[in-house]
């Protein structure tokens, strides 16, 4: 695909236009959620904790910044990039060295840029065609690691959701990776 043109896929799109706030209350409002947003904001602060230099790190799409914040109070600069306008304007009330409208398939950054990039929950969401062309730009962003995380297809919410579907109940079907497709995808990028 060319450098101007870009794939169209619903992850593109579907966050441009929405209520941020409603959806980090849906995100991560249960006492569960939260205790799995700690669970996950220790474990990329555990693999960002070395980094050196000017320890700029950039969250994209950052969402509402939630997931950097412990990051941002451990004293990481933050870069907080989203496509969504109303992912930026909450992400700006959660602080941060720069938060940007931004698509992760024609980042607005010179390759090299950051000490590190953050990828939270976002992968899982891109046609699989899509992943090893995003990873590929978005480590190139940076000098040093590209940490991205994904949902894991095995949780007792995706049980949950596969007995509702059972009993002919209403349930979401989330895209997920496994670590084999993943590190497949990887070796591909």
């Amino acid at each position: 695909m060319p450098a101007t043109e870009t794939a169209d896929y619903d992850a593109r799109w579907g966050y441009r236009q929405f209520d941020a706030r409603r959806y980090e209350r849906r995100r991560y409002g249960s006492f569960t959620r939260r205790l799995n947003l700690r669970i996950l904001q220790r474990a990329i602060a555990r693999q960002l904790r070395d980094i050196g230099g000017r320890r700029l790190i950039l969250d994209v799409p950052c969402g509402t910044g939630i997931v950097s914040e412990r990051l941002h109070a451990e004293g990481f600069k933050i870069v907080s990039a989203d496509i969504s306008p109303a992912m930026i304007e909450l992400a700006r009330e959660r602080g941060g060295v720069g938060h940007m409208l931004a698509d992760l398939e024609v980042p607005p950054f010179r390759p090299g840029t950051f000490d590190a990039v953050l990828c939270a929950r976002f992968l899982m969401h891109l046609p699989a065609e899509a992943r090893p062309r995003v990873l590929r730009t978005l480590a190139s962003l940076t000098t040093g690691p590209l940490v991205a995380t994904m949902c894991h297809p095995y949780t007792v919410k995706t049980l949950g959701r596969t007995v509702r579907r059972w009993f002919g109940r209403a349930a979401k079907q989330s895209p997920r990776l496994t670590r084999r497709e993943l590190e497949a995808e990887v070796a591909a990028a």
